[in-house]
């Protein structure tokens, strides 16, 4: 009888999978949702359906990981990596580091040690892809959306299994310590080095020798079998099997056969990720759930509220605007299958209270359920932010992408400064991190010898020790500070560059330079941000509070001027426009129609770049003619919430002979008017879609300046 356990456990667990997977699919409920009430079903906390042989299903499940992470691999390669974009790095890392930063710190602020911390900031960190392309395979979304959100997906998968590797070797007993992180990461790197450059030479000439035969089956076994021999060597060398077997997918990936390898491995794949996700139904135990409903109802508000504003930040300060950012934050807003692997580790390893992994399961069973109503209104909630703005800092959100864009094209001896100094900046932050680091590992001696020989309660000794601490680190936080100044300053010349005689790009360029000091500080002291959490939550959440405190008051003060900027580059427009508008009411009808088409409104574009050479930063002003198919034609500014939907602003509109600079919300949009708009490259073409629907009749002119 003990031979069939295997069967008699494959049979219950998929079979009760595929009744709940129908019954979800028929109530338009995610698919994954339903694997973990199959879990629930056949697991040993629930008396509704018999229960599954517990030590089968885990090894089960653990094909399921090594499976997907397999699959994750295969869909990235190496190239598709390095292909997401520097855009997609910023805002993943300013995501991934702000989650772990949030999450160590609510560890912690829970009593846990600063191991266990850790693991709750990896369980918080990462959204599930899975989850995520199911739900846009019931809610098929825009395609510039979709790639936003699967180029950060990319990054997030790649920072996941470094996470895994060292979150492995913290379960093995590694320490936090600065000799062992050292350790670790130098043996990591040599493993790595070693598997990529051996795999790259073998790997994709031994896949496309396999394809080249024509037999399935062949490559069939030869995949699976590369997936299963790398996640054995990984495991052998002290690391994660989905280390292992993530770097088997990559390499297959490098031989370009993709189109006949992922159609083989999908079925198996989705098989074993299925029984992996009953596999953590199975450990939902309903009665440590409501022992623990706090730690729940906690990490729900820090994944949901966390990652839809640290996803919004980053991909705002990444330059693709406020409509973007915050449809982009709302879809990832959830955990998943990596979550799940990351507190897996955990509770093996004796680390993280097997608890947590049930709050786990239950954040990511809600998040799941939450995450097709969150990707539905993504896009309204994010025309609401964009209206709610004060109008200052609605203009500067507007630009904001149009200076980001420029700060990609722009060249010169600004290019050697800022390398200069983002060394420096690097230094000074490995510096802090490693004071904070110290302090962390000594923070208990320390306590234990001060209270001993200055007959101090344990409490103050210890408050003590971290007054220290923070009296040795702010040097270096202040030169962290001056020096992330000093790189915004020097970015931002890059992108507005000062020009001979009267600097008209001055106002723009100080507000560039002020929105991008907080991000860059915040990159380089988020490792010791996360220590500080880690040790004392209230220092590390005042420290940040401080920053963001700053960065509003800095906005703030720099909107005023840059508004004034804003209305004096509408003013010019509407000059340009109305000129232009005179020409054409009075040019000779004899004129032939090109020329005549040439003069009549909208303006030429070299016409507008001589507004933007006149009063630079105004965003790639832009005149968009209003056609009579637009759906905004005949509503007022403030019901068409252009802005909110494209993120492009508009600085004036030419009617005939009448003219209005910087329009109101009462304004009205009527056909044949024409728009001076002003926004990053895909604000702009956005907005000229919704405005000029008919391609035969849109007549957007960008200007290059």
């Amino acid at each position: 009888m003990d031979g069939h356990a295997l069967i008699r456990t494959l049979a219950l667990v998929v079979g009760t999978a595929a009744v709940t997977t129908v019954v979800f699919q028929r109530l338009r409920l995610p698919v994954v949702l339903g694997y973990l009430v199959a879990g629930l079903l056949v697991g040993p906390y629930t008396t509704v359906w018999f229960v599954a042989d517990a030590r089968v299903v885990e090894t089960l499940a653990e094909l399921g990981v090594i499976l997907l992470l397999f699959s994750i691999g295969l869909e990235l390669s190496v190239r598709g990596v390095v292909g997401v974009g520097m855009g997609a790095v910023v805002a993943t890392v300013i995501e991934v580091g702000l989650m772990l930063f949030l999450g160590t710190a609510v560890g912690s602020a829970f009593g846990l040690s600063s191991k266990a911390s850790l693991f709750v900031g990896a369980i918080v960190a990462i959204s599930s892809t899975t989850i995520i392309s199911r739900s846009f395979d019931e809610h098929p979304p825009p395609a510039e959306h979709k790639r936003r959100v699967f180029s950060l997906l990319v990054i997030e998968d790649v920072l996941a299994i470094l996470l895994f590797t060292v979150l492995t070797a913290v379960g093995r007993g590694a320490g936090l310590g600065w000799s062992e992180l050292v350790i670790t990461l130098g043996k990591l790197t040599g493993f790595l080095i070693a598997i990529v450059v051996g795999g790259l030479l073998v790997v994709p000439r031994l896949v496309r020798l396999t394809v080249g035969l024509g037999r399935r089956e062949t490559t069939l076994v030869l995949t699976v079998g590369l997936c299963f021999g790398l996640a054995i060597l990984a495991d052998a060398a002290g690391y994660s099997v989905a280390l292992g077997a993530f770097l088997a997918g990559a390499l297959i990936a490098e031989g370009g056969e993709n189109h006949a390898i992922e159609p083989m491995i999908e079925p198996v794949r989705d098989l074993f990720a299925a029984v992996f996700f009953v596999s953590v139904g199975m450990l939902i135990d309903p009665l440590a759930i409501a022992a623990h409903w706090l730690e729940v109802v906690v990490i729900l508000a820090v994944v949901v509220g966390g990652k839809l504003g640290a996803i919004s930040i980053g991909v705002f300060v990444a330059g693709r605007g406020i409509p973007a950012a915050v449809a982009t934050g709302m879809t990832m807003a959830q955990i998943g299958e990596m979550s799940f692997v990351a507190a897996s580790i955990g509770v093996a390893s004796g680390v993280l209270p097997p608890a947590w992994y049930a709050v786990a399961v239950a954040v990511s069973a809600i998040t799941t359920a939450l995450t097709p109503l969150l990707v539905k209104r993504g896009p309204a909630v994010a025309a609401w932010v964009e209206t709610r703005l004060p109008a200052r800092l609605a203009t500067f959100a507007a630009l904001y992408g149009s200076w980001i864009d420029a700060l990609g094209a722009g060249r010169g001896a600004t290019v050697t400064r800022a390398r200069r100094r983002i060394g420096l900046l690097a230094l000074d932050a490995l510096l802090l991190f490693g004071v904070v680091l110290a302090a962390a590992l000594l923070l208990a001696p320390a306590s234990r010898r001060l209270a001993a020989s200055l007959a101090l309660e344990p409490g103050h000794a210890r408050t003590a020790v971290l007054a220290a601490t923070v009296v040795v680190a702010l040097p270096l936080l202040f030169g962290l500070a001056r020096l992330s100044r000093t790189l915004a300053t020097t970015l931002a010349e890059r992108a507005l560059p000062a020009r001979n005689g009267l600097d008209l790009a001055a106002a723009p360029r100080r507000m560039l330079a002020a929105a991008l000091q907080v991000p860059i500080l915040v990159i380089a002291a988020l490792p010791a941000l996360g220590v500080t959490g880690a040790i004392a939550p209230p220092l590390a959440a005042g420290l940040l509070l401080a920053l963001v405190v700053n960065e509003i008051r800095q906005l703030w003060r720099r909107a005023g001027d840059l508004d004034q900027h804003v209305r004096a580059g509408a003013q010019a427009i509407v000059e340009v426009l109305a000129a232009q508008g005179h020409r054409a009411a009075t040019a000779p009808p004899e004129l032939p129609p090109e020329l005549d088409d040439a003069l009549a409104p909208p303006a030429r574009a070299v016409q507008l770049a001589e507004v933007d050479a006149l009063l630079p930063g105004i965003g790639r002003p832009t005149a968009v003619r209003v056609t009579a198919a637009s759906a905004l034609a005949g509503k007022t500014l403030g019901a068409a919430n252009l802005r909110g939907l494209t993120g492009a602003t508009v600085l004036a509109i030419q009617r005939g002979a009448h003219s209005i600079a910087v329009p109101s919300a009462a304004d009205v949009i009527l056909a044949d008017d024409v728009l001076a708009l002003a926004g990053s490259a895909d604000a702009i073409d956005a907005a000229a879609a919704l405005l000029s629907p008919e391609p035969a009749t849109a007549e957007a002119a960008p200007v290059t300046g």
